[in-house]
């Protein structure tokens, strides 16, 4: 190989050398820049490990605490503000009889051929006169409707029966001027005879006319007026005493009222109208009594059955704005449908409703009432299966369902003085507490120094109170008698899911006594 070749690759490889030399060094540089710097000393070392027990030490510490507070975390304190504003109702578990039941719908409905009367034209004629207005309670004596007569035959009788009673007062009295001369023999007693005759004739043919007159749609009153003015009818009025009578209602009887039962529903003429004898006049209500239709699925038929065969009660849920659950009536069944529709697979089952009336208004001599039930309104009937005796029982919105657990709130047994005691009424007293509360108030050390607001202090302390759920409906709960509660525990009656929500909040917050429920 030549020299200068030699010499070539010789510079390429010191080159090359020198090019790694320097890559390694940088590496080197560049690793002892960014690694961490190392202490060999024995003070930094301990000093490294006292820390870390220190942060260990804290760690115990809020353990122990979070451990001391965690019973608080389970009480929910309300304050006076939030306690209101919950409307919350305090009471004690109830220990009695408790009925299984099954809730269906019902709906009101008029009792077929006696809720809804139609009032018919009793003559041929043209309306001259309605005395009522659309939704007008009836009194038993008042006029209805005058009716003008066009009634041809009607005249016709009338105008026959005047003629006949012309003729019996003219024979009888013939007969009375001719007894005393019958008597002294002046006169023969076959003419008188013939006279009586023809009497008892007219007699028959005037009860004949008074038949045919009644018959037509003229009243006894009417007729017995027509005789004795002796002039033909051209007016006739329906009364409402026309009307069929009915029993008084019970519960209208009990509460000082006689109404006569019957209301306008609608008006079928105005004056003017022209009516044959029979046409509807008028439709009439009378809802003193109704119906109450319930329906049942075709699985439930052993429990109507049941139910009639044991006479039990089934109560009727009328959801009145205003009305406790006391105001629910108990009505025996009366009758079950003897067929299934085919559709639905449902039986229809009845009871019979008592009404009553809840206002009634008077406005220029019309009487307006108005009925505690109507047809057509929606009603929850709640069918007795089973009766189990000596249960807890509590109202469903006391009890919160989370999961596995089932809970109500109790109040907590260190707060019970500050405890709302539940009044006669129903409705929580307030008074004691507020006493309680304003002795707690820390005395001022001076003018400049405020008094707590008592909105922000604990009025009520709640905690929850794990039970054992037997059963449950949409308005009770049965409860197990397994000594979680105590006939004298204060028990939050409703909303206890609010509450559940309130101490899901404050136990987020914190927990513990110093977070209250505005």
């Amino acid at each position: 190989m030549p020299n200068h070749q030699r010499q070539r690759i010789g510079l390429r490889a010191l080159f090359a050398a020198m090019v790694l030399t320097a890559v390694f060094g940088l590496g080197s540089a560049v690793e002892s820049f960014l690694a961490p710097p190392t202490f060999s000393k024995a003070s930094d070392t301990d000093h490294s490990h006292s820390a870390n027990s220190a942060a260990i030490a804290d760690h115990d510490a809020i353990n122990d605490h979070e451990s001391d507070h965690e019973d608080e975390e389970d009480h929910l304190a309300l304050t006076r503000q939030a306690f209101e504003n919950l409307e919350l109702r305090m009471g004690h578990v109830s220990r009695g009889e408790y009925w299984k039941s099954i809730l269906v719908p019902g709906r009101v409905v008029e009792i077929p051929g006696h809720s809804s009367l139609s009032i018919p034209a009793p003559v041929t004629g043209i309306v001259d006169r309605v005395d009522l207005l659309a939704g007008q309670t009836i009194e038993a004596e008042l006029p209805l409707f005058t009716i003008r007569i066009t009634d041809e035959a009607l005249i016709n009788a009338q105008s026959q029966l005047l003629e006949l009673l012309s003729r019996q007062e003219v024979a009888q009295q013939e007969i009375d001027r001719l007894q005393p001369l019958v008597s002294s023999g002046a006169v023969s007693g076959s003419k008188a005879r013939g006279l009586r005759y023809e009497v008892r004739q007219l007699q028959a043919r005037e009860a004949a006319l008074r038949q045919e007159l009644a018959t037509r749609g003229m009243s006894e009153t009417a007729i017995e007026q027509l005789i004795d003015d002796r002039q033909l009818m051209k007016l006739t009025t329906v009364f409402a005493s026309d009307l069929p009578r009915r029993n008084r209602d019970p519960l209208a009887a009990a509460d000082g009222q006689d109404s006569f039962g019957y209301s306008v529903e609608s008006l079928a003429v105005q004056p003017g109208s022209a009516v044959q004898r029979g046409d509807a006049l008028c439709t009439v209500a009378y809802h003193p009594t109704l119906y109450l239709k319930g329906t049942a699925f075709q699985d439930d038929l052993h429990v109507l059955e049941r139910i009639i065969d044991q006479r039990w009660k089934i109560t009727v849920e009328t959801h009145e704005p205003g009305h406790q659950h006391g105001s629910d009536l108990q009505l025996e069944l009366l009758r079950i449908e003897n067929h299934v529709d085919e559709q639905t697979q449902t039986v229809q089952f009845f009871l019979e409703l008592p009404n009553q009336v809840t206002f009634a208004r008077e406005r220029e001599g019309r009487k307006f009432e108005q009925w505690r039930f109507r047809p057509g309104q929606r009603l929850h009937l709640r069918l007795p299966v089973e009766r189990w005796r000596d249960q807890l029982t509590l109202p469903a919105d006391a009890v919160v369902v989370d999961g596995p657990n089932v809970f109500v709130f109790a109040q907590h047994h260190d707060a019970h003085n500050l405890a709302p005691e539940e009044s006669s009424g129903g409705s929580p007293s307030l008074s004691l507490v507020t006493t309680q509360l304003a002795s707690e108030q820390p005395q001022a050390a001076s003018a400049d120094e405020p008094l707590h607001d008592d909105e922000h202090h604990a009025f009520i302390e709640l905690e929850p109170v794990p039970v054992r759920l037997l059963y449950r409906d949409d308005k009770t709960v049965v409860i197990a008698d397994d000594g979680q509660l105590h006939s004298d525990d204060n028990i939050a009656l409703n909303n206890a899911y609010q509450l559940y929500l309130a101490m899901k909040m404050q136990a987020g917050a914190g927990g513990g006594h110093h977070h209250h429920d505005h």
